[in-house]
C-alpha cells in the first residue's frame, strides 16, 4: 500500500514576515544610500549659492573699479540700494605745457577760454583714432557726484563734462623726432574750468545702476540710459539684465574717501535656496583722485 506524500509550503504567515523583514532590510539600506545624496545635494546647492553671490560681487566690484572718480552715488530701495556710477572707456594724461617738438598752439589744452584741439602725453590704451562714440563725452577734474550728473543731465556748461552734441574726434600726431601723441579734437570749443592735478582726463559714456531689491528678489543692472539730476531707482530706457535671481537681502555702504585716501565700498548680500542662506561680504577700493 503506497503512502501518499504531500508537498509543504510557506503558509501566508511566514510570507508576510519575510515580506515584512524585507521591507525593513531595504529600508535601512536606503537611508544609508539617502543621506549621503541629500549631503551631496546639499552641497551642491551652497556651492551655487556662493558662485552666484560671489560672480555678482565681482562684477560689481568691477563696474566700480572703472567708474569716474567722484560719481559713485547711493540710494535705499526698499531694504536694499541702489548704487550708480560714470562708467570711463578709457584715461590718459593732456598735455598742458610744450615739450620737445610739441610748440604748437594746438598741442596744449588751454583752460582760460574755450579750446577746439589739444594733445595727450602719450596715448589712450582703448580708443583708436576716429571719431568717438555718440555717448562718448571728456571729463576733467570731477570733485563731485551731484556735479557731473547735474551738468551732463542739463547740459550745461560748468567745465567739467563737455555738452552733449560735442562732436570729438581722435588722431595722432607723429613729430619726427619725438613719441606720437594722440590729438583731441572738439566741435564746438569748451572750455574746462579746472586743471586736474595729475592732468587727468576720461572718457565716459553714461551711468551704470546696480538695483538690489529684497522685494523682488532680484539684483539688477542697468546700462545706456541717459543721466539725471535726481538718481533713478530704477531708471528709465536703456537696458537691464539680471544678476542675482534669488536674493534673500542686501546691504551696501560707502566711504568716499579724500583727495589723500581712496574710498571704500562694502557690499553685503544674501542668497536663499531650498531653506538654506548664503551670506558674503565684499569691499571695494575706490579711486577718487580726478
Amino acid at each position: 500500500m503506497r503512502r501518499k506524500r504531500y508537498q509543504r509550503g510557506f503558509s501566508l504567515v511566514e510570507l508576510i514576515v519575510v515580506i515584512v523583514l524585507l521591507g525593513l532590510l531595504a529600508g535601512g539600506a536606503g537611508l544609508l544610500i539617502v543621506r549621503p545624496i541629500e549631503a551631496y545635494e546639499d552641497q551642491v546647492r551652497r556651492q551655487q549659492l556662493v558662485d552666484q553671490a560671489e560672480m555678482a560681487l565681482r562684477q560689481i566690484a568691477r563696474d566700480v573699479r572703472r567708474a569716474l572718480p567722484n560719481s559713485i552715488r547711493i540710494a535705499p530701495v526698499g531694504s536694499g540700494f541702489a548704487v550708480e556710477m560714470v562708467n570711463t572707456v578709457d584715461g590718459a594724461r593732456y598735455r598742458d605745457e610744450f615739450g620737445g617738438e610739441f610748440a604748437a598752439s594746438n598741442d596744449t589744452l588751454e583752460f582760460s577760454a574755450g579750446d577746439t584741439d589739444f594733445n595727450l602725453l602719450g596715448s589712450f590704451n582703448v580708443l583708436t583714432p576716429g571719431a568717438f562714440g555718440l555717448r562718448q563725452r571728456l571729463v576733467i577734474y570731477n570733485t563731485s557726484a551731484a556735479d557731473v550728473y547735474t551738468d551732463a543731465a542739463l547740459n550745461s556748461n560748468p567745465g567739467i563734462i563737455t555738452p552733449a552734441g560735442t562732436a570729438l574726434s581722435l588722431s595722432t600726431n607723429v613729430p619726427p623726432t619725438q613719441d606720437p601723441e594722440h590729438h583731441i579734437t572738439m566741435a564746438p570749443a569748451f572750455q574746462f574750468a579746472q586743471r586736474s592735478p595729475g592732468q587727468r582726463i576720461f572718457v565716459v559714456d553714461g551711468p551704470t545702476s546696480y538695483i538690489c531689491n529684497p522685494a523682488t528678489g532680484r539684483i539688477v543692472r542697468h546700462v545706456g540710459y541717459d543721466y539725471s539730476v535726481a538718481q533713478p531707482t530704477p531708471p528709465a530706457g536703456g537696458s537691464s539684465a539680471v544678476v542675482v535671481s534669488q536674493l534673500g537681502g542686501c546691504s551696501m555702504t560707502y566711504s568716499p574717501g579724500s583727495a589723500q585716501r581712496g574710498g571704500i565700498l562694502t557690499i553685503e548680500i544674501t542668497i536663499a535656496d531650498g531653506g538654506e542662506a548664503v551670506s558674503l561680504l565684499h569691499q571695494v577700493h575706490v579711486v577718487n583722485l580726478p
